[in-house]
């Protein structure tokens, strides 16, 4: 990983380093994959509850009884689903997520922390929701309230802390917590976010069995690891006949993470889609919770647009009645950043279908091309200079992420050399404000001969993205 070093000459942040990844080949046995909801590429989908004045769901709507609005102009609905469920009481719930920040995880923090928001909506007043996060051991965030606000917040302060991964044993502790509160009526759900990569996997069996007895519902939702990056794609995936030990304890370690579900009435979601659509992914736990969803859908001819630029709503025709707030799945105008994501994370088959958008210019970057300083071998340096103030930040400075992937094409377009790398950068306002920038520096290597040179930044909690293309004559 990448360190980032005040230069007090230059007054810059400066990153050096990088990962460069073999070109070997990879292939992937086919793993069944979770149901999840498509939709056509020019729908915009939303689902919402609907309740009434005393909080109550309300689920025997027809499609008649809605109107559906954007930028305030009345939308044709093309598709209309019903709640699952026709009851419109269900008993009390204890809810609590469990959040992996141990350090391992990369995890899209903005989109998690809107999605949860949305989530808090559509639950029914009287659950009692919990924010816990773990490392070697539980930590507190938010003990179970009934204020949304304060589980909001707890989830958007579960700030990463030092120490080894202990999923099942933290998720016990938990579990006894809510044992000795005297928890005994109502339902319980634990919604556990993780990259699944713990030592002691083989007490999953535990977890279950203390959850079964408890009558406990375990979520699980299995997140990006550090290890994807920094450990060869090839020990990872075990794609040989005689896969390496790491990467069968690997295979192991995910499925006693899924079993959690599996096996105690949840679900479990895996996949870069289930991150980076988060919103998706808790609106498929609250419709497997609740059953109270609706889902329509209508058709746009504007893909660009993102998700905080449509200003979306919903009427009811039955007076007394509110919808809350909306799960939105936009159409697939992400995809690139979504492949980005995938090649940053994945293996050398997801990295050979990335396909950088040079549209995309919404990082303050450039780039510059430096002169070889005479000897070694051939390459070509270069230097990224980043603007930090249009990167994520508050008064506290900047804090987050960053992904650079890079590759090097010869006349055929064929890749010859590729970088990939997360950067974390940890800026203080104060440098922020004295002017400061953010500089990676970094070479490419390769034999003599005239190159395309693709690169693209983003950054993973916003998604915000910048691409470079320009030709390199290395020799």
């Amino acid at each position: 990983m990448s360190s980032l070093t005040r230069t007090a000459k230059a007054g810059l942040i400066v990153l050096l380093g990088a990962v460069t990844i073999p070109l070997t080949a990879q292939s992937q046995d086919p793993r069944p994959e979770d149901p999840e909801f498509r939709v056509d590429v020019n729908l915009v989908t939303i689902r919402f509850s609907v309740k009434d004045s005393q909080s109550r769901f309300v689920n025997n709507l027809s499609q008649q009884d809605f109107r559906v609005y954007e930028d305030g102009l009345p939308q044709e609905i093309l598709f209309f689903e019903p709640p699952k469920s026709t009851s419109t009481h269900k008993p009390g719930l204890w809810l609590a997520f469990l959040i992996d920040v141990s350090g391992s995880t990369f995890a899209t923090r903005a989109e998690q922390i809107l999605a949860a928001r949305t989530f808090f909506d559509n639950l029914q007043e009287f659950t009692r929701v919990g924010v816990f996060g773990f490392t070697d051991k539980l930590i507190d965030f938010q003990d179970f309230t009934t204020n949304r606000e304060l589980a909001v917040k707890a989830f958007a302060d579960a700030r990463r802390h030092l120490g080894q991964t202990a999923i099942y044993e933290s998720l016990n502790a938990l579990m006894a917590r809510m044992r000795t509160a005297g928890i005994a009526s109502g339902r319980k759900v634990v919604i556990v976010i993780s990259d699944a990569i713990d030592e002691d996997f083989q007490l999953s069996a535990q977890s279950i069995a203390l959850a079964r007895r408890d009558s406990v519902s375990v979520y699980t939702i299995l997140v990006p690891s550090a290890a994807q990056l920094y450990i060869r794609p090839e020990v990872i995936n075990g794609n040989s006949g005689n896969p390496p030990q790491e990467a069968l304890k690997r295979d192991r370690q995910r499925s006693s993470f899924q079993r959690l579900s599996r096996q105690t009435g949840g679900l479990h979601f895996s996949g870069f889609g289930a991150i980076l659509d988060f919103d998706q992914t808790l609106a498929q736990i609250t419709d497997s919770v609740f059953g109270n969803l609706y889902t329509l859908a209508y058709s746009t001819e504007d893909l660009t647009r993102r998700k905080e630029e449509r200003d979306i709503r919903v009427s009811i025709v039955p007076a007394g009645l509110q919808a809350s707030a909306l799960f939105s799945s936009l159409p697939e105008h992400l995809n690139a950043k979504k492949k980005f994501i995938a090649a940053l994370f994945g293996d050398a088959a997801n990295f050979s279908e990335l396909q950088m958008d040079l549209d995309y210019r919404e990082i303050g970057a450039s780039i510059d091309l430096l002169r070889p300083s005479g000897g070694g071998a051939s390459g070509q340096s270069f230097r990224l200079k980043i603007n930090p103030l249009t990167l994520s930040g508050d008064r506290h400075g900047v804090r987050t992420q960053l992904g650079i992937v890079g590759q090097l094409l010869d006349r055929e377009g064929n890749e010859v050399v590729r970088l990939r790398e997360v950067l974390r950068v940890n800026m203080p306002a104060r440098d922020v404000l004295q002017g400061d920038g953010i500089i990676y520096n970094n070479k490419i290597m390769a034999p003599e001969g005239v190159y395309n040179f693709r690169l693209a930044i983003l950054e993973i909690s916003t998604w915000k993205m910048t691409a470079f293309e320009t030709v390199v004559n290395i020799g």
